[in-house]
Parts: structure tokens; C-alpha cells; sequence
């Protein structure tokens, strides 16, 4: 716990929700002031979309309920339909499908879901409604955490807790030992790409993207069946002065955009604070931003210094839902980003492995999941997990 702190939904300055030519909402960050201005725009029309966000939430506990009780699944789809048989129904249609089953307007549809996909996943309605609705229950239902200092200090942590060696090297292949029992794990030796050594191991857990593994694995494996293409994104980050995006207004320290007839070149952009000169920005965006858009966008500009990354799947309907058992003994914790990519969603998937492999080194049988966790134990597997 000590890791985390609580990330506030709306930063000091405001979020704007901007559609190409106006903000059609601006949420100051003070509760009670927001909850007039969302009901005054989207009236009571938000009370579907909050209850199924809520249900969702709730069964989602489940999952902390199975694991505590060493329930491990070979497929994300499994996992899904164990932990809500929803879950696994909603990964099968689009969020728009989903919300106009449930009656949700369009314009809530294109304006406030639009604009919490946009932040999150840089993609829009066409994601999955598993996805969809995780994604509208963390910015809308649950609290919000991030680790303090970064991402990185997690793994770092449990790296030093474990007590495991951390060889820093590139691994050219993974395939069957000899006996079958375990496999050969070719890797480069001190970190020198042109040496390499291989050794035995009883298990192997890959935890990188097998879209840009570049790893040999062994015949049988499906590689392509659980892959998934990446969404581009690119972080452009600026020292200069942000020009108004609504001529004549004062800029909110946050800009999201929603769904709108016009092309818009960016997704978000975010006041990352004041420098010895002028601010910093980050605007994210699905393809590089050009001189003109760029010259739009900043009065000024001093530095800048573009990411450019795939950073979560591509949510689409249908989709692939890859296998956290790629073979026996082979194990692939990135599947479960084909659910719902989050740092919460990656423990889970690691915790989800990490019970496979125990299973599988010590001869253990599966529990079945309809067997335990009932409605009144998920509260306590929570707080014991």
C-alpha cells in the first residue's frame, strides 16, 4: 500500500471536454458543483450507465475471491466468463451496441464515454463493451490509484521481495528440453547480442507482447491466435505556451476530446506544470502532429519531444482473447491484456500465471470456480488478497 496514492479524477484548472469547436462540458474538480453540471447537460439519463458500471464493479470482486482460493484458468476467456458470465458476453459486442442496449443516449454515448476512452485507450465507442464499461467504471464509479514515482517501482518491488535473479539479457528462442519436461531458454550472454548460452528451465513465463517478441517458440504454439494488434499513440511533450483551443476562453488544465463531425488531430491534451520557461504539455495523439497542427495548437513552443509507442490493443468486435497457457509449461502473462489493459489488470494476470505454474510444477489439481466464492465471501477474499 505504501506504493500507491490516490490519482484525483480532475486536476486543479479543470478538465475541458472539447468537440471541435466548443467545450460542451467543463468539470472544475469540486464534487458537488460537477454533479449539477453533468445533470443539467445529461439529465437522469446517466442512471442506467452508473448502476451497470456499479454491477460491474461488483462482480468484478470475484476475481480477487478465485485467486485467493489458488483458481487459475488457461484462457482470458475462461477467466472472464468464471469471474461474470457479462464479462465474457460484453467482450463480444462493440460499448456503442452495449450502451444502446441499456437506452444510454447518444449524447452521453458520444461525449462523456467517448471522451473517458479517448484517456484512456486513445480509441472510441468501437472498443468491446468488456473494455468499455471497466474503463467508464474507473472513471466514474471506483478510485482511482497510481503508483507513486511510476509504474516501474512495482515490479521493481517485487523483484527485490521475491528474491529472484534478474539476468538483463535478449532471448532468441524458447523450445523443449530434451526429456520434454522443461524448456531451453537460448538468451544472449552479459547482454552481448552476439554470444549466447542456453539453459534448462522447468517452466517459462513470457511477459512482453508476442506482437514484437521476436522470440522462437515451439512448433505448436499458436502465435497468431493470440496476438493482437497495438494501437499507435504517439505522446507529444511541449515547453511553450498553449494557444486558447476555443478562441476568446481561458484553456482548462486538461483537454479531452469527444466524439465530433470534425477531424481532430489530437485525443487529449494535459498541463504537466510550469517550468523555469513558460509550461509543460503533454498532447496525446493516434498520428504524428505536423508543423501547422502544431503551430495551431502553441503560441510558442521552446522543446519538444515525441513517444512513440503501441501502447494498449486494439479493442475491436470481434476479438482475439489469446490463452494464458500457450503450451504446457509455457505461460503468457500479456493475454490478459486483451481484456482490459491496466496495471490492476497485469497483477491479476500475473497472479493468474503464477497459480498455473504452481499447479503444474507441483502435480496440483484446478478448483472449480463454480464451487467457491459466493456473494458473501468476496468482500473478505478482497481484503485478504
Amino acid at each position: 500500500k505504501q506504493w500507491y496514492q490516490r490519482r484525483l479524477a480532475i486536476t486543479a484548472g479543470g478538465t475541458g471536454f472539447y468537440d471541435g469547436k466548443e467545450f460542451v462540458l467543463t468539470l472544475t474538480g469540486t464534487a458537488f458543483k460537477d454533479k449539477f453540471k453533468v445533470l443539467g447537460r445529461y439529465g437522469f439519463g446517466m442512471s442506467n450507465l452508473m448502476k451497470e458500471a456499479t454491477r460491474m464493479t461488483k462482480n468484478f470482486k470475484r476475481i480477487y475471491c478465485l485467486q485467493s482460493n489458488k483458481v487459475a484458468f488457461k484462457s482470458t476467456a475462461e477467466l472472464l466468463k468464471s469471474t461474470s458470465p457479462d464479462f465474457l458476453k460484453n467482450a463480444g459486442t462493440t460499448m456503442r451496441e452495449t450502451l444502446k442496449t441499456m437506452k444510454v443516449s447518444d449524447l452521453i454515448q458520444n461525449e462523456l464515454v467517448s471522451a473517458i476512452l479517448h484517456t484512456n485507450y486513445n480509441q472510441g465507442l468501437e472498443v468491446n463493451g468488456f473494455v468499455g464499461f471497466m474503463t467508464v467504471a474507473g472513471g466514474l464509479v471506483g478510485s482511482l490509484w497510481r503508483v507513486d514515482g511510476g509504474n516501474f517501482l512495482l515490479p521493481q518491488h517485487v523483484l527485490e521481495e521475491s528474491g529472484a535473479e534478474l539476468v538483463k539479457s535478449i532471448v532468441r528462442s524458447i523450445i523443449p528440453s530434451d526429456d520434454k519436461e522443461g524448456y531451453n531458454v537460448t538468451y544472449s550472454s552479459s547482454g552481448d547480442t552476439e554470444e549466447f548460452e542456453t539453459e534448462e528451465f522447468d517452466a517459462v513465463v513470457l511477459a512482453t507482447p508476442l506482437h514484437n517478441a521476436d522470440i522462437e517458440l515451439p512448433d505448436g504454439v499458436d502465435v497468431a491466435g493470440n496476438t493482437k494488434s497495438f494501437q499507435r499513440t504517439l505522446a507529444t511533450f511541449v515547453n511553450g505556451v498553449l494557444a486558447p483551443v476555443v478562441p476568446g476562453e481561458k484553456n482548462p488544465a486538461d483537454i479531452v476530446t469527444v466524439t465530433s463531425e470534425d477531424k481532430l488531430h489530437f485525443t487529449s491534451i494535459s498541463f504537466l506544470g510550469s517550468a523555469d520557461k513558460d509550461s509543460n504539455y503533454k498532447v496525446l495523439s493516434k498520428e504524428p502532429l505536423t508543423d501547422d497542427q502544431m503551430k495551431k495548437l502553441f503560441s510558442k513552443v521552446n522543446e519538444v519531444k515525441v513517444v512513440d509507442l503501441k501502447a494498449y490493443p486494439k479493442y475491436s468486435v470481434p476479438d482475439t482473447l489469446p490463452d494464458f497457457e500457450l503450451a504446457p509449461g509455457l505461460y503468457y502473462v500479456n493475454a490478459i491484456e486483451s481484456a482490459a489493459s491496466a496495471l490492476e489488470m497485469l497483477c491479476i494476470g500475473s497472479k493468474n500465471v503464477a497459480l498455473l505454474v504452481y499447479q503444474n510444477l507441483e502435480n496440483v489439481e484446478n478448483i472449480d470456480s463454480d464451487t467457491v466464492c459466493q456473494h458473501k465471501d468476496l468482500r473478505k477474499a478482497k481484503k485478504e488478497l
